[in-house]
């Protein structure tokens, strides 16, 4: 389990190295595109081609083909923005195409395929450029790069849009929205609301036009951008002025007029803005009003060159002139208008047969694209069936493998199970011969409380025997000798029931052996008061050694009866006169209770048995007590209940030394 864990933690980590790797590798690449783009805004297209065809021919000479590859694409991006040479552009994106393919480097492919965009829509091939912006949006998916997934993005909302793809083309913008609340990012946030906006107000969805230019507004007013507020507010007003609402669409154009009046630079927003209000006012046919904002707008519109704007506000000029009766400015305008028009549409005109000719052009190498998209295709189709193959292996050998690991496991089951049933069979037999032994135990046992249940018992006889028959011929001396013997017998009696009782609740589980705190220097001396009169019967002085409080922790009762018991059997096996001594003795983990008598003592070999069941140890005491041996067999059992062991030391004719532990 722990091979498993630390390989799938290997896995893990060279997964996230690669991704980490990868995701170096697509930043270094975009940043090289970003600074490549300031480097083509800022400098001079001569010296930029010269620098770079050095570099080409040196990446060339020495067999770089990443090199050769950055370098075209860079070419080829100066081409397209700087020098407007396509075809010279599409040849060295093509040798960049070929060469990204055969190297299999997705990075570098995904800048040559915004290269192949940034050419078509500059011949504006809007549905070619879409294919080649579909494709690197594609292989970004393996890659975390956010600014380089909102470029693609923004680019693939004008181009949708540009191929009448409305609905796409609101998705992207939606998704950049949802990126730039998600980053933070006010200024793209108010962009994607505008160009949404505008969207929906050329598709004549006025009200959402209008929530997202209002959108907008918020946001270009948060960020303190007063030419894009002022712009915003114009675009309001006008889908105002488009539903007629007026008094709406002029408060809007005062408040961007107010915005715009004291920053400098600002002639196109301004012209627009006078053009917008000149619209209005012709609306409510109010020329003169409409004829003043125009003048206004006309040197504005001239000084920013926008020829569109000037062109509109010609047109709008000549309106406010007809509907004042002032027919010779309107004609004046009028023309000014259409030669505007003229002249815009030959540029027009002049540039879509440039366009017109690049895209020929680039046609013509369109086979080399087409030819080199084959070849990938049909690489990659080979590398599937080479995939499916390998697969097909990695299953089969996977399918053998699991096999054999099912074969093998069914070994070591059989193995497993075949001991387990070996191991059962001796427990079964273990347990038969504990049994056996533990019959042949109860037996003994039960012969032994037999045999000696009928000493007392007979005793006992006798004597009410005595007493009921000859109590006349007795004498006074002679039937309280009876009653002494039968005291004894009596007392015997109790004693081995009691500790027969004893016992049996231990085997039965009755008695619940929980540890209590208890001073075992007063259970000493409560079992010397309890006993004092069985001891001076035979002038035996018990003498407890311990002075001071012993606190133990154990079951009380048990213990006690331990105790008593023996306490007992030193006094039954010391002659008259003896000592008895008690006490306890700390040890590391343990007190050790002392009982020593200077008694009859007994044999090692008897003192080797007296603390098991299964053998008879019953031996009259001095004063020819009886005892069954029950009492020790029962003292074994409740010290070890408690945690504990017991044993005797003895020499014949010494005395003998009852010792018992305790757990602290």
């Amino acid at each position: 389990m722990l091979k498993k864990a630390i390989l799938l933690l290997t896995f893990f980590l060279i997964t996230i190295c690669q991704l980490q790797a990868q995701n170096t590798d697509i930043s270094s690449e975009w940043n090289w595109f970003k600074s490549l783009e300031d480097r083509i805004s800022s400098s001079d297209a001569e010296e930029l081609l010269e620098n770079k065809q050095e570099e080409l021919q040196s990446a060339k000479d020495i067999d770089r083909n990443d090199i050769e590859s950055k370098v075209s694409k860079e070419l080829a991006f100066i081409h397209i923005n700087k020098t407007n040479n396509l075809e010279k552009a599409m040849s060295l994106l093509i040798r960049a195409l070929d060469i990204d393919e055969k190297t299999e480097n997705e990075t570098a492919l995904i800048f040559t395929y915004i290269g192949f965009y940034q050419l078509f829509e500059q011949v504006e091939d809007y549905y070619y450029g879409k294919e080649f912006l579909e494709k690197a949006s594609n292989l970004l998916r393996n890659y975390d790069l956010p600014p380089l997934r909102l470029y693609i993005n923004q680019n693939l909302g004008y181009t949708y849009y540009k191929t009448g793809e409305t609905g796409k083309s609101i998705e992207q913008h939606q998704n950049i929205l949802q990126y730039a609340k998600a980053e933070r990012i006010p200024k793209i946030e108010a962009k994607a609301y505008a160009d949404l906006a505008y969207i929906y107000t050329n598709e004549n969805e006025f009200d959402k036009a209008l929530n997202h230019y209002k959108s907008a507004l918020v946001t270009y007013r948060r960020i303190q951008s007063p030419i894009l507020e002022a712009e915003c507010l114009n675009a309001i007003a006008n889908i105002y002025l488009m539903q007629n609402k007026l008094d709406r669409a002029y408060e809007n154009y005062v408040i961007a007029l107010d915005i715009l009046k004291d920053i400098e630079n600002v002639e196109a927003q301004l012209a627009a803005l006078y053009n917008s209000v000149g619209r209005y006012y012709l609306k409510q046919d109010n020329a003169e009003r409409a004829l003043a904002n125009l003048k206004l707008a006309n040197p504005l519109a001239q000084n920013s060159q926008n020829q569109e704007l000037v062109q509109e506000t010609y047109a709008l000029l000549s309106k406010a002139y007809k509907a004042l009766g002032d027919y010779k400015n309107a004609l004046e305008y009028s023309e000014l208008f259409k030669a505007l028009e003229d002249f815009l549409q030959k540029e027009k005109n002049d540039r879509s047969i440039l366009k017109m000719q690049s895209r020929y052009s680039i046609n013509q190498k369109q086979s080399l694209i087409d030819q080199l998209e084959l070849n990938r295709i049909q690489k990659e189709f080979e590398l599937e069936e080479e995939k499916r193959f390998k697969n097909f292996l990695i299953i089969m050998v996977a399918l053998i493998a699991i096999i054999l690991l099912l074969i093998f496991t069914l070994f070591i089951l059989q193995r497993k199970n075949n001991a387990k049933l070996k191991e059962a069979n001796l427990k079964v037999n273990a347990q038969n011969d504990e049994l056996e032994d533990l019959n042949a135990t109860k037996d003994k046992f039960f012969s032994i409380i037999s045999h000696d249940l009928k000493g007392p018992l007979n005793s006992l006889t006798s004597f009410s025997g005595l007493l009921m028959n000859h109590t006349s011929s007795l004498s006074t001396e002679e039937i309280q000798m009876l009653a002494k013997d039968l005291d004894k017998s009596i007392k015997n009696l109790f004693t081995l029931l009691e500790n027969l009782l004893q016992w049996s609740r231990s085997q039965t589980g009755n008695i619940e052996f929980t540890a209590e705190e208890f001073d075992l220097t007063e259970m000493l001396n409560e079992n010397k008061k309890l006993l004092a009169n069985q001891a001076e019967n035979k002038n035996i002085s018990i003498e407890v050694k311990n002075t001071k409080s012993i606190n133990a922790k154990a079951h009380p009762n048990s213990i006690t009866t331990v105790v008593r018991n023996l306490l007992s059997n030193s006094i039954k096996f010391t002659e008259e006169n003896g000592q008895i001594k008690m006490g306890v003795i700390e040890e590391n983990h343990r007190y050790v209770v002392k009982i020593a008598d200077n008694g009859v003592g007994m044999p090692k070999e008897v003192a080797n048995k007296i603390f098991r069941i299964d053998t008879k140890h019953s031996t009259q005491g001095t004063a020819k007590e009886k005892g069954t041996g029950l009492g020790l067999i029962l003292c074994k059992e409740f010290v070890e209940k408690n945690g504990g062991e017991i044993w005797v030391k003895s020499e014949e004719g010494k005395g003998t030394i009852f010792s018992f532990s305790i757990p602290k």
